[in-house]
Parts: C-alpha cells; sequence; structure tokens
C-alpha cells in the first residue's frame, strides 16, 4: 500500500468532512478562520480575495487566464500563541514571494505537507519537487518560486501548512540553510508531523483559552525537534551571499530583542559590518533601526494579549520589550489602529505573528 494511499485515509479518518468541520468552527472563537470561493463570485473577486490573502504572507499569486477563469480556493487557519497551521486547497497556480515589495522583512519560515497533487519550482537556486507525503521548509526572507500542480484524481492541490518564527529554530546554526529542505513521504518522520498537526487542529475548536497553547506547544516543539533531528543543511554555494548576512543578522536580533545595547552598532561590530553596509543591506526594509523597532512591537503585542500577563501594567510591558511607555502607546496605536488599553480591555485578537501592517491585519482577522 502506497505511503499516498495511507496519508489519504488517515486524514479521512482522523477528520470530519471538510465541509462538516468547517461549518462546526465558524460558530467558534475567531481565533479559527475559514473562508473560500464561492460559486457564485466573480473572476476578478475570488482573485483579489486570494491574492490579498498570500499578500499578507508576502508572496504573490500568478494566473494564467484560463487559470484565473476556473481558479477555485478555500483556507482553514488556526492561530496560536507563535505559530499558524491551516490547510489550503485550491486549484494550480504559481506563487513567489516578495520580501522587497513591502516596508518589513517577515521572519517566518512556512513548512507545506503535501496531501494532494504536488509542487514544482525553486527554493533559492534548488530546484525542488514535491509529491503527496513531502513535506517543504521555506524561508520567506529567501527567493520562492512556486508552481502548485494537481494530482491524476482531483482539480485541486491540497496542502498543510505550519507558519512560525525563524527565532524558534534559533539552535540551529545558519538556520537559513534549511531553505528548501524536504522530507520525503517514505520518512516516517513525515507522517508524525501530518499527524500532529491534523490532530492539532482537529481538536482546536473545541479548546478554552487555557487549553490552547497549552495544548499546541508541545506539536510545535514536535516539529521543530523534528526538523532539527533531520537537518542536513543545503550548501550555502545555493544561497545569495547577501540573503546569507540577513537572515544571521535577523537571527541575532530576534534572540536578543530585550538587551538594552541592541543597536546597530552593535550589530556592525558582532557581524564585521560597516554602518553603511548594514544601512544598505536593511534599507530596502525601512532600515536596521525600524526593523529592530518592529519586532519589539510585536514581541510586546504578544505579551499584552496573553492571558499568563494579564496581571502586568501595560508602562511594565513597555519597559520589558525597552519602550518608554508614551512611545510603547503611539507606535502600538499607529501600527493598529487602537491604543494598548483598548486592545487589552476588548481582548482583540491581533494575531501578531511578526511585522503585520494593516493590510496583513485585515488578512488574518477575515482570510
Amino acid at each position: 500500500m502506497s505511503y499516498k494511499f495511507n496519508c489519504a485515509a488517515f486524514i479521512m479518518e482522523d477528520r470530519t468532512s471538510l465541509g462538516q468541520f468547517c461549518k462546526h468552527m465558524t460558530n467558534k472563537s475567531d481565533r479559527i478562520i475559514y473562508d473560500q470561493s464561492l460559486p457564485a463570485e466573480g473572476v476578478t473577486s475570488k482573485v483579489e480575495r486570494w491574492r490579498s490573502g498570500v499578500n499578507a504572507a508576502l508572496l504573490e499569486s500568478d494566473f494564467t487566464r484560463t487559470e484565473a477563469e476556473t481558479f477555485s480556493w478555500s483556507v482553514e487557519a488556526h492561530h496560536f500563541d507563535v505559530f499558524i497551521c491551516g490547510h489550503i486547497r485550491s486549484s494550480e497556480q504559481k506563487l513567489v514571494n516578495l520580501p522587497h515589495k513591502y516596508d518589513n522583512l517577515n521572519d517566518h519560515f512556512i513548512m507545506m505537507i503535501m496531501i494532494d497533487g504536488g509542487i514544482e519550482g525553486l527554493a533559492g537556486r534548488l530546484a525542488i519537487q514535491l509529491e503527496p507525503g513531502d513535506i517543504i521548509i521555506l524561508d520567506l526572507l529567501q527567493p520562492i518560486k512556486l508552481g502548485f500542480k494537481t494530482g491524476r484524481k482531483s482539480s485541486f492541490v491540497d496542502v498543510l501548512y505550519v507558519a512560525f518564527p525563524r527565532v524558534l529554530l534559533s539552535e540551529i546554526d545558519n538556520s537559513c540553510e534549511l531553505h528548501g529542505k524536504i522530507i520525503r513521504q517514505k520518512d516516517f518522520l513525515s507522517r508524525l508531523i501530518a499527524s500532529n498537526i491534523i490532530a492539532l487542529m482537529n481538536h482546536s475548536a473545541n479548546l478554552n483559552n487555557n487549553e490552547v497553547n497549552k495544548v499546541a506547544r508541545p506539536v510545535i516543539d514536535f516539529i521543530i525537534s523534528a526538523i532539527r533531528t533531520s537537518h542536513a543543511p543545503i550548501q550555502p554555494i545555493m544561497m545569495d551571499a547577501r540573503l546569507h548576512v540577513i537572515t544571521r543578522v535577523c537571527d541575532f536580533i530576534q534572540e536578543n530583542l530585550r538587551l538594552p545595547a541592541l543597536s546597530s552598532e552593535l550589530i556592525c561590530q558582532k557581524f564585521g559590518l560597516s554602518r553603511s553596509s548594514l544601512y544598505r543591506l536593511f534599507e530596502p526594509f525601512g532600515g536596521i533601526i525600524a526593523h529592530i523597532r518592529k519586532k519589539r512591537i510585536v514581541a510586546a503585542t504578544r505579551m499584552l494579549l496573553s492571558p499568563h500577563y494579564r496581571q502586568w501594567k501595560i508602562a511594565e510591558i513597555a519597559y520589558y520589550w525597552q519602550f518608554e511607555p508614551a512611545t510603547f502607546n503611539r507606535l502600538f496605536l499607529s501600527t493598529y489602529g487602537m491604543t494598548p488599553n483598548h486592545a487589552r480591555k476588548e481582548h482583540h485578537e491581533l494575531w501578531a505573528l511578526e511585522n503585520m501592517n494593516g493590510s496583513q491585519v485585515i488578512w488574518l482577522r477575515s482570510l
């Protein structure tokens, strides 16, 4: 019996049908989101709604005229404290990343787990090809060109995904070299990873606020451990030297966000860069200081909304992340369109994975 058949059978056994499951989810917390193209929806609407979603992950979708006419999709997203996981079902298309189109850096990895159909394309300069059961790890700071290919028995591509911040891979030296890493379906780890994500999604809707991260954290810890165990870095020659430096600097920043002395001078000293070189590297993203500030805002937002820090005053959270309270209030308002006090009082779920701008917040909340 092939792995492809086993994988599909496992999913069908472990979950209700997609339609029933999504109907169930719509009555739950907005921590779980489901959306899909509609049968009577116009081509422009369904394509643009899809594109606004993938743009939030700094990706861009590309269609031929014929593909756009027949394009359809559904998305399921489960938001947890430090990661998002979900399910995408779509017809054929091409996806490329656009890290330079926005004034920020998306310090995330995405893990894609093929259920049906396949993917062909490039991760950096590395040619990739995925079949059902295969898993790929992608660094969103690096070039990506993916072609979604439907399977023989379906006109859709089915993919499970996990998006998580690169800081979770901080124990891996040069984690940027994981870009394009594939765990093949014959490796039992691929099945274990898929089964953990499916089980988490299956039970997610029934978890209360206190249970959510208690349950989810061991799952992401297992996935990170599995990646670490199977780690065989892509040769550095496959990677753009400039991007290699950027990813290493981003790792350093994320690991030292609370350090009062974190500055361009410290980074230059750490990586042997001149101020002008560092400036040129981060100029497309608004500058190195702006990047550090965005990271601190996101970290403070997570703490602000977390039940574990409900007793902390907003000023204490601001100081913890190296902000003066007045500066934190101003930056929070300009980032999210509301004050920290309002966000906490109304318990707005901003789902601040990283560096979210207005369009990203809208996408993550309305998908």
